[in-house]
């Protein structure tokens, strides 16, 4: 496990190898991820730094959603907001359950990575989807920052392949 700062604003720990054998540089995924979703949503106040990141497995997320979400169950991402004004926050996301929702869906565990590490950061800067209107705001903010990533539309539906 190590921990690196990848930006003034974020740590990055990788708790389970199969993030770096799947997705190589995490660091820089979650860089410009933080970086893109500064520049179009304007994520972290001045002299705020950012969140921590925690990539880990499903028994690890599992036991943070029962014991903070009375949720007993893996899940794909938390984030958890910052317990002091002057302190980040913690986005935590699981290996297995993003790998399987990635495939189910037809796309990239990258781009599916990149889709939840900026969902994590909007939830931070106070963007919810518990409404309509919020989810829709929220969608679209993502689904714009994300295109500009080079990544596509994270809500349009995959087609099937025909083998």
């Amino acid at each position: 496990m190590m921990k690196r700062p990848v930006t003034p604003h974020a740590e990055v720990l990788v708790s389970d190898p199969r993030w770096r054998a799947a997705l190589g540089d995490v660091e820089r995924l979650v860089r410009q991820s933080c970086q893109m979703t500064q520049r179009y949503g304007n994520v972290f106040p001045q002299g705020r730094p950012g969140p921590s990141f925690v990539f880990t497995d499903d028994r690890h997320i599992q036991r943070l959603n029962a014991q903070f979400r009375s949720k007993n169950k893996p899940t794909n991402v938390l984030t958890f907001e910052p317990p002091a004004p002057m302190l980040g926050g913690d986005i935590i996301l699981a290996y297995q359950t993003m790998h399987r929702e990635a495939l189910q869906a037809r796309k990239s565990l990258r781009a599916h990575t990149a889709h939840l590490i900026v969902h994590g950061l909007l939830h931070l800067a106070g963007h919810d989807h518990h409404h309509p209107g919020e989810a829709r705001q929220m969608e679209g903010l993502e689904t714009f920052i994300l295109c500009r990533m080079g990544f596509g539309d994270p809500w349009r539906p995959r087609p099937h392949s025909r083998r």
